[in-house]
């Protein structure tokens, strides 16, 4: 953002808040939304190892995630949200506000965009092995274990039966390590988990037998998986996918948490009015990889440019 209001970039693909920053900042202009670039995309997502196969433990964490992203989707708590929002993003509740409509909190992704997003990455140079390298023989076998509903759907369906259901309490003496991406407001149902006293209910107590792990982008978290030194995290499906592939970090999806979460912002004191006016301009995004990376090569491609990547 600070090469953004120098001047020394053209513009940007992020998360929010930074894209409602600069356009109520007046130094940026929303180009397109990332929902205009790529209806209903998934983004962030549940992810753990598959070293982590305690069903139990898995339960808790996910009926823990599904109970704050309903939180955030009741419009009866909206006030709450954004205070929450603003707190855990440090912005102006009038950014956080303007940013929540530009965001679609979710309990697992769509499969079928999901699927797109695969397709999307197979025409990118970053990915550099296939599916059968990891021993697939085809898409549907390799999604069948990467996009595992069993957990969700199992928590989804006793909510549904019992509102007040909850799962056996994780342990005090059963650590689980816990990332999430910040600054930003997409792993908001991870903040009210703890500020709501969910994850303790599940029995995961924050700074005891639940270790809260904070990254920048997707790529770290991931290298962090790639160690052993993560069970579950929320990440990009971006860097989750093609790290799944391109280093076999073993890993699978078992939850969404939001889509549609970027804007693709350029500088208000420039003649960029349409993709194609980005020829040969300057545009950031936070890892060579991520989401916003994926969503951006899209954007260029459909408005006849090919990126350059510096």
């Amino acid at each position: 953002m600070t090469k953004f209001k120098n001047r020394e970039i053209d513009g940007f693909l992020l998360w929010e808040p930074y894209p409602q920053e600069a356009v109520l900042g007046k130094y940026g202009t929303m180009l397109k939304t990332s929902s205009e670039i790529w209806p209903n995309h998934p983004d962030c997502v549940v992810a753990v190892s598959n070293k982590r196969t305690d069903e139990k433990l898995l339960r808790a964490v996910m009926w823990a995630h599904i109970k704050s992203t309903r939180f955030i989707t009741d419009p009866v708590n909206k006030d709450k949200v954004l205070e929450y929002a603003a707190d855990f993003a440090q912005k102006n509740p009038e950014i956080i506000k303007a940013s929540l409509t530009n965001i679609k909190f979710e309990e697992f992704p769509d499969e079928a965009e999901f699927r797109n997003y695969y397709t999307e990455l197979t025409k990118s140079p970053i990915l550099t092995r296939n599916i059968t390298d990891l021993g697939y023989d085809s898409d549907e076998e390799f999604f069948a274990d990467f996009l595992d509903r069993k957990i969700y759907e199992y928590v989804r369906d006793k909510l549904q039966e019992d509102p007040e259901w909850r799962p056996d309490p994780v342990p005090g003496d059963r650590k689980v390590r816990f990332a999430r991406i910040v600054p930003g407001i997409f792993n908001l149902a991870s903040y009210i988990a703890e500020k709501e006293g969910i994850y303790e209910e599940a029995g995961l107590i924050p700074g005891k037998n639940l270790e809260i792990q904070e990254y920048f982008h997707g790529i770290a978290i991931m290298q962090k998986f790639k160690t052993n030194e993560l069970d579950i995290a929320y990440v990009g499906v971006a860097p989750a996918t093609l790290k799944r592939i391109n280093d076999d970090i073993d890993i699978r999806v078992i939850g969404g948490v939001e889509g549609q979460d970027s804007g693709l912002v350029v500088r208000n004191d420039t003649d960029i009015n349409k993709v194609s006016d980005l020829a040969g301009k300057t545009i950031a995004v936070p890892a060579i990889g991520n989401v916003q990376y994926v969503l951006l090569e899209k954007a260029l491609r459909e408005g006849g440019l090919e990126p350059v990547v510096q």
